[in-house]
């Protein structure tokens, strides 16, 4: 049945090949090859597999307009603060030429729409089918919508004999409609339960919380960048219906009250750590996994090991998942300036702090952090974790007083070796990370200069962190360095899990609470955002909130004024529920549409400039461990990251993507966004 699939999605590939809006396609299959029991399973699976879903093959180097593409070295993560990556050091933005594609799958959905009621009671499950593929319309309109805002609605197949074969673009609130009532047709047509990657009606549910979440945050954000034409409202929302959305958004969430899903918690009081990495790492039998898209070897695979993990535990690329430090200080239990809610690392005076070993920094952290991050002097296939920006001469002793090297503000971008100290006194190189000619202690020790894993400096060619951080979330850590290849990783991909589905739901109970629904269905928004946060929090391992009053309507922290106050949001209780979106869903394509639909990227990432940590070792006693690391007394320099230094900014263009000009040409109703 696999090679079925694939067969299917080979010949459906060939459909509508012109690029027009909607244009029947090719006879290559007749109803006798779908309208069956397999033929449906092989048709249907071809959809699903074709969705527009951000997973590890998402990119805008190649594949059909943004998808499908193993060289996913360009990714929105860099666009957030959540990561960056040596080759991706400026502002990146998904495809907007995806269109074409989305209404050949529109095509599809509406033929069996149309053809499967002939079917109910001939052909087995023909109802569920019809649900389902008005699941697949409404995902693939969705993605559409939040491109563009309002496009064309089509709700059966197109001829080229149609008198209105021209259709002009719909409201934005008409578009988001017609999603919801698909998705409400199928919460109520398809089951509660599906094998893996099919959708079923808390399938349904989960993506309706996502919709109309996004479409309340458009009603009550996005009035500054509204565009009607001819009296449509093609770009945004009434702000009046902002409260209705978000009502939607919380019973669509609240449906999973009760089922059998829940966030995974197999190992939470035993290894609260590798219970958070099993989120993803056992995907397919996770009790928190609703939609997921799973690969196979050696025929559906991916290669985002090779590209995102550390170089030494790759056969080749590797280094681009190099978390910055500005999302690692979102979390509880690193030492945090209530002043500035930047890492602090320096005492009162402006000297460094001394720790014990590579790890001591993180003693207290979240383990949600240690579980997304690779921490230096863990061992992950068969390799220690060697982070160090450079070396202390064996002259200072790590008693001594030193003074901060570089402001740590976000703006200045002084090189180390313009501090006099710093000059004299460390030791960084710039041979190969690989080749460098080691420190000879007066002991006998002999020590790299660089960390093995980075961070390096401004040099090009070399292929380590930038950020001195690498990510872990994803990655198959049971693949070995040589068996890390292109085109070999098959571990599945999350579309959607519980967690943002709780996420959702508080979020759309704070905006109601603090938008004059106190209470809704009997239950008091703030004390339901409070407890949901709370679920997300305890599984974290992170401090819960203490009362309701936590999420307060009192001003947001403006950047840099205290404790996660690096996400921009209008009050205090929103921002910190989008700080747990931050820290929960990160690495998962989620956080450059909040920022999109919050209307709040122009002001998150306003000439920004990431931020490095970087790991000094003391020469002076330190000695090597079985693995050949370092063991010693370190001091931690944050900075702005020396080779992403260039400040970027989010154009307010992004929060609508120009139609394509191809479909303008095509279509002569349509109208183009503004600033394009």
């Amino acid at each position: 049945m696999l090679k079925k699939i694939y067969l299917f999605l080979i010949i459906l590939g060939v459909f509508a090949s012109c690029e027009t809006l909607d244009v029947p396609p090719v006879n290559v299959l007749t109803d006798t090859d779908i309208y069956n029991e397999g033929g449906m399973k092989a048709y249907m699976g071809s959809l699903y597999g074709r969705l527009p879903m951000e997973d590890f093959n998402t990119s805008t180097a190649g594949g059909q307009q943004g998808f499908f593409f193993w060289n996913s070295i360009s990714s929105d993560m860099v666009s957030t603060g959540e990561t960056v990556n040596r080759n991706q050091t400026g502002i990146y933005h998904p495809t907007g030429n995806y269109w074409g594609e989305g209404y050949k799958i529109i095509r599809n959905a509406n033929d069996l729409i149309q053809k499967l009621p002939d079917y109910v009671g001939k052909l087995s499950e023909a109802e569920t089918w019809i649900a389902e593929a008005r699941f697949i319309r409404a995902y693939v309109y969705f993605y559409l919508v939040k491109l563009y805002g309002g496009v064309p609605l089509l709700d059966k197949p197109q001829s080229f004999t149609d008198s209105t074969f021209y259709v002009p673009r719909k409201s934005h609130k008409e578009c988001i409609d017609f999603i919801l009532s698909d998705l409400d047709y199928a919460i109520q047509n398809m089951p509660a339960t599906s094998q893996k990657g099919r959708a079923n009606k808390y399938v349904a549910a989960a993506l309706k919380s996502r919709v109309a979440l996004f479409a309340g945050s458009i009603a009550r954000y996005g009035q500054l960048y509204n565009h009607t034409f001819d009296g449509v409202m093609l770009c945004g929302i009434p702000e009046t219906e902002a409260n209705n959305y978000f009502q939607l958004a919380w019973d669509a969430a609240k449906l999973f009250d009760g089922t059998s899903y829940g966030l995974y918690d197999a190992k939470a009081k035993s290894d609260p750590v590798q219970n958070f990495a099993d989120v993803w790492e056992k995907a397919n039998d996770s009790k928190e996994s609703i939609f997921i898209r799973q690969y196979g070897y050696p025929d559906y695979v991916h290669s985002f090991d090779v590209i995102y993990s550390p170089p030494r535990m790759t056969s080749t690329y590797g280094d681009r998942y190099n978390v910055t430090l500005d999302w690692v200080e979102l979390f509880d239990g690193l030492p945090i300036s209530t002043a500035t809610g930047r890492l602090e690392t320096v005492d009162a005076n402006g000297n460094y702090k001394v720790y014990d070993g590579p790890q001591a920094l993180y003693a207290n952290a979240e383990p949600r952090l240690k579980a997304s991050i690779l921490l230096p002097g863990n061992t992950y296939k068969t390799i220690e974790l060697d982070i160090r920006k450079g070396i202390i001469k064996e002259t200072i002793d790590p008693s001594t007083l030193i003074k901060k090297f570089v402001n740590d503000d976000g703006v200045t971008t002084t090189a180390y070796a313009s501090n006099a100290w710093f000059k004299s006194n460390v030791l960084t190189t710039t041979e190969g990370v690989y080749v460098q000619v080691p420190l000879e202690t007066s002991t006998g020790v002999k020590l790299n200069k660089n960390g093995l894993d980075g961070p390096w400096g401004t040099s090009g060619g070399t292929t380590t962190t930038i950020t001195g951080f690498h990510g872990r979330k994803w990655l198959d850590l049971t693949l070995s360095p040589s068996l890390t290849k292109l085109h070999s990783s098959f571990q599945s991909w999350i579309d959607i899990r519980l967690a943002e589905v709780i996420l959702n739901r508080a979020e759309a109970a704070l905006e109601l609470s603090q938008h004059g629904v106190t209470s809704y269905k009997d239950v008091d928004m703030q004390t339901d955002a409070y407890e949901q946060i709370n679920l997300i929090r305890k599984r974290a391992g992170a401090t819960l909130l203490a009362s309701p009053a936590e999420l307060s309507s009192a001003p947001a922290l403006a950047k840099g004024t205290g404790p996660k106050s690096f996400v921009v949001a209008p009050t205090r209780g929103l921002q910190l529920v989008r700080v747990e979106r931050y820290k929960e869903l990160a690495f998962e394509h989620k956080l450059y549409w909040d920022i999109r639909r919050w209307f709040n990227a122009d002001a998150q990432i306003l000439n920004y400039r990431r931020r490095m940590l970087s790991p000094f070792l003391f020469a002076k006693g330190a000695t090597l461990n079985p693995a050949g690391n370092p063991v010693g007394k370190y001091i931690y320099d944050a900075r702005v990251a020396e080779r992403a230094a260039s400040p970027i900014s989010f154009a307010t263009k992004y929060y609508y993507f120009g139609i394509p000009g191809g479909e303008l040409v095509s279509n002569p109703l349509l109208k183009q966004n503004l600033q394009w």
